[in-house]
């Protein structure tokens, strides 16, 4: 551990559990891009930066969801495996979200837990604190892994393989 690490309330093990998490996050956000461009029909991947690029991770599952909702009439199954999977995607996203923006405050050794402080000012202030172990951190990055593999198995049923723009 370095001496820079020292000052993190973070042990080795919830750091390269939250660094699990955003480099996870970073292949969904790839697949993501590419079932945007295979819905819509893109044909080259310069076309599939130019609609996708600028957008958040929120605002490409929201269209996601609209193509979902106007494809697949024919096919029920298919259509009810997306939209289980976008549920996925946004639930990877709020929890991945949690971990890489959080305000990490305390590690305790005896528990291997550090705390994320949560902080709101909508109306009144607000604050809690929530504690994470690196495991319980490694289970979001296997969620968030879980969820891109079955977007992959999503393009696969829908096109026979695997393509990318």
């Amino acid at each position: 551990m370095s001496d820079m690490d020292m000052m993190l309330p973070l042990s080795e093990d919830h750091i390269t559990a939250i660094g699990r998490v955003t480099a996870y996050f970073s292949m969904l956000e790839i697949i993501a891009d590419a079932l945007i461009s295979d819905l819509l029909g893109l044909q080259s991947e310069e076309d599939t930066i130019s609609v996708t690029a600028h957008m958040m991770f929120s605002n490409k599952i929201q269209l996601l969801k609209t193509l979902a909702s106007t494809r697949f009439k024919e096919d029920p199954e298919l259509k009810a495996f997306l939209a289980g999977t976008l549920k996925e995607m946004e639930e990877a996203k709020d929890k991945r979200n949690k971990i890489a923006h959080a305000h990490w405050y305390y590690y305790s050794p005896q528990n291997n837990e550090s705390g994320l402080l949560k902080r709101t000012a909508r109306g009144t202030l607000k604050t809690s604190l929530e504690g994470f172990t690196p495991e319980q951190i490694n289970q979001i990055a296997k969620l968030i892994a879980t969820t891109t593999g079955k977007v992959q198995q999503f393009l696969i049923k829908k096109n026979g393989a695997l393509h990318f723009g």
